[in-house]
């Protein structure tokens, strides 16, 4: 979820959520369900604006990617690959997800005056400081970096990774 806020301007906010079924937003069971309550979010609709006619690419990264970016898929990152997948002789679009020339969503929103914060999975890069939520204009967040982590555990089977030897660890640990 991003949530950003403006400032002096408190009652405007806007949050984007991804990866959320269209049958878990409360206000899309009238009749009530009771394994989802979200009270808040269906007042929140009730005088907002809810864009519900949104279509995301077949993984989950170049969807991210271009949210963030504001561009195709296509054109940021359509191969949803491993973050220490790069080509060396590109230092700018060389790295997997948003490539570092581009500008994201919440650098625009900080400049106009708004708080940026980002929760739940990134998914948008890694490879460098640039690439991350605070590097793509977030200035608070909460998140894990990759697609592959468990969410209960925080691991992801990083399995190009190698050490000194060449022995693949069996899983990397993302605290972020």
């Amino acid at each position: 979820a991003v949530l950003c806020e403006a400032s002096g301007a408190p009652n405007i906010l806007h949050i984007l959520v991804d990866d959320f079924g269209w049958a878990d937003a409360g206000w899309h069971r009238p009749g009530g369900y009771e394994d989802v309550q979200s009270p808040n979010m269906v007042d929140l609709v009730k005088v907002g604006v809810e864009l519900d006619r949104h279509y995301v690419y077949k993984y989950c990264s170049p969807t991210r990617s271009a949210v963030q970016s504001g561009r195709n898929p296509i054109h940021v990152n359509a191969l949803n690959l491993a973050p220490d997948v790069h080509n060396p002789d590109d230092p700018v679009s060389g790295y997997a997800a948003m490539p570092r020339n581009m500008t994201g969503m919440a650098e625009h929103l900080l400049r106009a005056g708004y708080q940026t914060h980002m929760y739940g999975k990134w998914d948008a890069g890694m490879a460098t400081p640039d690439h991350t939520p605070h590097g793509r204009g977030y200035e608070k967040s909460l998140h894990y970096f990759h697609h592959a982590n468990d969410y209960w555990t925080e691991q992801y089977p990083w399995d190009h990774a190698r050490d000194a030897v060449g022995h693949s660890p069996a899983v990397f640990v993302d605290l972020w």
